[in-house]
Formats: structure tokens, C-alpha cells, sequence
């Protein structure tokens, strides 16, 4: 009954109108959210029964379509003999900002001042105060210069 009820808040977390309902949700899902938050429409974790393995901090922003992958198997393929599931943890820094449809694999975490662009498919780590583009993702800047980030 309890992994319908996450299945059901997984759903929803997907369809919600509203930002507060959608962190909440990832809230009594079990993700670690560490302050302000606000994550568009169409959110997607997969796997909905480990979100505990997400770490969100503070000031994060997360676009529309974005989908983190928690986990990563082959199943129903006979290739699950050679490669069995895996759940790797997914940290994103303070003051990240995540752009529309951008994808994160499991066992990554995005420093702290960083930017994911639009349609980004983040393969390893994102480093602090860049920004990074494409597939797979790569730095495309170096933010720690920015007026932003200066006392």
C-alpha cells in the first residue's frame, strides 16, 4: 500500500499547478530540501521509491521537463544479469539553477552558483560557479567572477 500511495505522490508531483504542493510532495517523499525552492511542472524522479537519495539545498530553481535519474537498470532486458540495478545519490548545491529539460544521472552533484542550461544532460559533476551546456554537458563558463557573487 505505501509504494501505491508514493506512486500516487510521484503522479502528482508530475501534474501539481502549484510549486508549494510539488515540494511538499518531494518533501513526504523523503528528498532532502534544505531551504527555498521552486520546481516547475512536469518534474520527474525516477526512481520515485529512493528520493530519499536527493539532496536539494537552498535558492534552487528547476525548470519544467527535468528529469533526475536515481536509479539505472536494463530491465526487462537479460542484460540485467550483467548490469543489476543501481541507485546512486543526486546532491544539487545552493543557488543552482536548472534549466527546461534537462536531464541529471544518478551519482551527481552540481556545486553551489551553478547554472544547467536548457536541454543539458548532465553525465559527472558539475563544479561550482559554472555554467554548462549540452550533451553530455560540458562548461561553457567560469561564474565566479560574476557581479552576482561578490560580497
Amino acid at each position: 500500500m505505501r509504494r501505491l500511495i508514493k506512486k500516487i505522490l510521484h503522479v502528482i508531483l508530475r501534474i501539481s499547478p502549484g510549486n508549494k504542493l510539488r515540494v511538499k510532495i518531494l518533501k513526504v517523499l523523503g528528498a532532502h530540501i534544505m531551504g527555498e525552492l521552486y520546481v516547475a511542472q512536469n518534474f520527474f524522479i525516477l526512481d520515485a521509491g529512493k528520493t530519499d537519495y536527493l539532496t536539494i539545498e537552498k535558492n534552487v530553481g528547476i525548470g519544467p521537463n527535468v528529469t533526475i535519474l536515481i536509479h539505472s537498470d536494463p530491465y526487462p532486458s537479460k542484460l540485467c544479469n550483467l548490469y543489476p540495478k543501481t541507485w546512486k545519490k543526486v546532491h544539487i548545491g545552493e543557488n543552482v539553477w536548472i534549466g527546461a529539460c534537462s536531464t541529471i544521472l544518478g551519482g551527481i552533484t552540481i556545486g553551489k552558483n551553478s547554472i544547467v542550461a536548457a536541454g543539458a544532460v548532465i553525465t559527472k559533476d558539475v563544479p561550482p560557479f559554472t555554467l554548462v551546456a549540452g550533451v553530455p554537458a560540458k562548461v561553457v563558463k567560469n561564474l565566479s567572477d560574476h557581479e552576482a557573487f561578490k560580497n
